[in-house]
């Protein structure tokens, strides 16, 4: 059963090229048998998409704490969030195409979208510069 939705953020600078398949990459490197995510956002030229990862019926391989791997659903955000604040486009994308569906297939309530460093008092994810409030809002705002 799903009952949270983690956000995170690559912590690399996202660009003009598709860094999704690189993060595959390195995270199959790792003896992984996908992404570790579920989902992701990524500038793709100068549009915003969701990109699919590992199924949902699938644990995560993106934060183990408090068995949020099992629980939780797992979208990270392309950027570095401790440098920018994510562009609005980006937080639409994500609240749009990825959270609001997920908080209605599984009824997940809208204080359970967290950030990774909610767990992990070692990680920033989704970054220091996200604010996990307005996108709850934007959330609320398209359900």
């Amino acid at each position: 059963m799903k009952t949270h939705i983690i956000v995170h953020h690559s912590l690399t600078a996202d660009g003009q090229t598709v860094s999704w398949g690189a993060i595959e990459k390195y995270h199959r490197s790792l003896g992984w048998i996908d992404i570790g995510y579920h989902a992701g956002v990524e500038l793709i030229g100068d549009t915003y998409f969701a990109l699919y990862g590992r199924p949902e019926y699938q644990f995560a391989a993106a934060c183990k704490e408090e068995k949020m791997n099992q629980v939780g659903l797992h979208v990270c955000c392309v950027g570095n969030y401790d440098l920018v604040s994510p562009p609005d486009e980006l937080l639409s994308t994500l609240a749009v195409r990825i959270i609001v569906p997920w908080l209605y297939r599984y009824d997940i309530p809208l204080e359970r979208i967290m950030g990774h460093r909610d767990f992990a008092a070692y990680k920033s994810c989704p970054g220091t510069q996200f604010n996990l409030d307005k996108l709850r809002r934007l959330c609320r705002e398209n359900l």
